[in-house]
């Protein structure tokens, strides 16, 4: 992300809640699914700074900044080609619950 580019604050759905964050338009475009929301899992892990707040389901309540963002870097073989780099979770930092899960793959070929 450079510091130039204009953000924009997008609802991102999980599903265990939603949240909201700042994307550029290059992000909102690369994590599109082609419909019309955008869904936390396919976005990654992205910088707590970069949230405004989260809703969870289980507590029925918004919350202000970031969800709670764990992770692992498993560089797990999935098969011969593909390569499990990183999954993680956005979690509600008052109860736990799970908001969305996330994987990043990386194909060994390229």
């Amino acid at each position: 992300m450079h510091q130039n580019e204009d953000l924009e604050e997008k609802k991102l759905l999980g599903s265990g809640g939603y949240a909201f964050a700042y994307l550029t338009e290059e992000e909102e475009l690369k994590f599109s699914l082609g419909v019309p929301h955008l869904f936390l899992g396919n976005i990654g892990r992205l910088d707590k700074r970069r949230f405004s707040r989260y809703y969870c389901n289980k507590c029925g309540k918004e919350y202000l900044g970031s969800p709670l963002i764990t992770y692992e870097n498993p560089n797990e073989d999935i098969t011969e080609d593909i390569i499990l780099l990183e999954k993680g979770e956005y979690k509600c930092i008052t109860c736990n619950y799970t908001l969305a899960q996330y994987l990043k793959f990386k194909n060994s070929i390229e």
